[in-house]
């Protein structure tokens, strides 16, 4: 009987956040293909801590998927934290934790997951039964629905424009008068150096608000109340041309106007040396990353495409040891990258295209290597989300995935202290389109 109203909860009432909650650990253990979760160790759930922190890059901790894989009891039901559950989310190739939930709304339960065998044997007693409580959940359902018409607390929502060349000003018009919280706000997906986290409380007494992007990026604007997310709003504030930062080991992702480079000067490749650095008044740490970045709408799709781009970085160019490359490629859906190291350093190597990742955490990569002292080319082919990669011309990974990214809308490389980037190209297989920048 028990599981009977289980069935009826799930199928008439709907899925509740703990019903997505546990559906959503389910495919993160099947995606692992492990031993059952009830077995994990330790080491077990530091492994996935790791893993999942690489993919999503939002840090998780094993103490926390202890609790969610009931390791640590806690209370009736564990309900992480927001950020928690867009990890596990982008750790399955989702955008986000309401894009999971959007892409499951039909993925309730089935009933054979949810009755024994036992119960199987005995279902055809209990048809009378089975019908006469679909009959009374039915009629409680619209019952309820009828009265929660009436105490709905509605709101209105929207953006003037979601795609704007920095400075961009992001004009959001609402109406939450009718709506009895007072915890409701949007949160910019922006931290600034000083004034931190861009989260907003709503005026409910106006009826707009302006906000503006001064860094080129892809954000997820979120609107919430408390921990609720009401409207998912994404941002292109797209830049004009290349931008690169100066990055201290300690403050990774922090992109201002302070560590912004004036333009590239040098010819034929993009560059800066320490010593150019330094004469022009620019503070350079011990250990240091440039980062290159490029927002725009390029026209090609990201499941279908060839890049191809030359790079060096090496002690004679401000490099440090352990010398590298990375290039990201940001998608409508999702975020891909690549991570190449010179010849011992491949516990730091990996690649995420769709919801698929490796890391030289847990993998052998050494093949994921670059000659410091030489001019290296990468060459990726993506075609109907088959992956293939080259590296000075030799395969190390070929691969698949399953969610689209949808369109390339950001370019993104780094280097572990002063590398070159000689040239990138991109050209979309089914329409043509091209991207090249030689940076003459």
């Amino acid at each position: 009987m028990q599981n009977l109203f289980k069935v009826l909860h799930i199928v008439y009432i709907g899925m509740t956040e703990q019903d997505y909650l546990n559906y959503c650990l389910s495919q993160v253990e099947k995606k692992l293909k492990w031993k059952k979760s009830s077995l994990w160790k330790e080491s077990d759930f530091i492994k996935l801590a790791d893993t999942i922190s690489n993919a999503s890059e939002i840090s998780i901790s094993p103490h926390t998927l202890k609790r969610l894989f009931g390791k640590i009891k806690y209370k009736e039901h564990y309900n992480p934290q927001q950020a928690t559950k867009n990890a596990l989310s982008k750790f399955l190739g989702y955008a986000s934790w309401e894009d999971f939930i959007k892409n499951h709304k039909e993925n309730i339960y089935k009933y054979e997951d949810t009755v024994t065998s036992k119960n199987k044997g005995k279902l055809i007693y209990i048809i009378p039964l089975l019908i006469g409580a679909i009959v009374f959940v039915v009629y409680s359902v619209k019952s309820k629905e009828h009265i929660k018409d009436k105490v709905e607390e509605p709101f209105l929502f929207a953006l003037k424009d979601s795609v704007g060349t920095v400075p961009f000003t992001v004009q959001a018009n609402y109406d939450f008068s009718k709506n009895s919280s007072e915890s409701i706000y949007i949160d910019y997906d922006f931290k600034h150096p000083v004034m931190g986290d861009q989260i907003i409380k709503l005026n409910k007494n106006k009826f707009a608000y302006n906000f503006t992007y001064q860094i080129p990026g892809y954000y997820q604007m979120l609107v919430k109340d408390n921990l609720d997310t009401l409207k998912t709003k994404n941002i292109l504030a797209m830049s004009k041309g290349w931008n690169s930062y100066l990055i201290d080991e300690g403050y990774i992702g922090r992109y201002w106007m302070d560590n912004k480079m004036p333009k590239n000067t040098t010819k034929d490749y993009l560059y800066y040396s320490p010593n150019e650095m330094k004469q022009n008044g620019i503070k350079v740490p011990p250990v240091y990353y440039l980062v290159n970045r490029i927002f725009k709408k390029f026209n090609i799709d990201g499941d279908n495409f060839t890049l191809k781009t030359k790079f060096k970085n090496a002690k004679a160019f401000g490099g440090i040891t352990c010398y590298d490359f990375i290039l990201r490629l940001y998608c409508e859906n999702n975020k891909n990258n690549i991570k190449l190291m010179e010849t011992g350093c491949s516990q730091f190597s990996g690649l995420k295209f769709g919801e698929n990742t490796i890391n030289g955490n847990h993998e052998n990569l050494s093949d994921f290597k670059i000659n410091p002292e030489e001019w290296n080319t990468l060459f990726i082919k993506v075609l109907k989300k088959n992956v293939n990669v080259y590296v000075n011309n030799v395969e190390i990974y070929k691969g698949n995935y399953t969610n689209p990214n949808g369109d390339i809308i950001g370019i993104e490389n780094s280097f572990k202290g002063s590398g070159m980037l000689d040239y990138l190209e991109i050209k979309d297989l089914t329409t043509g389109n091209i991207y090249l920048d030689n940076f003459d």
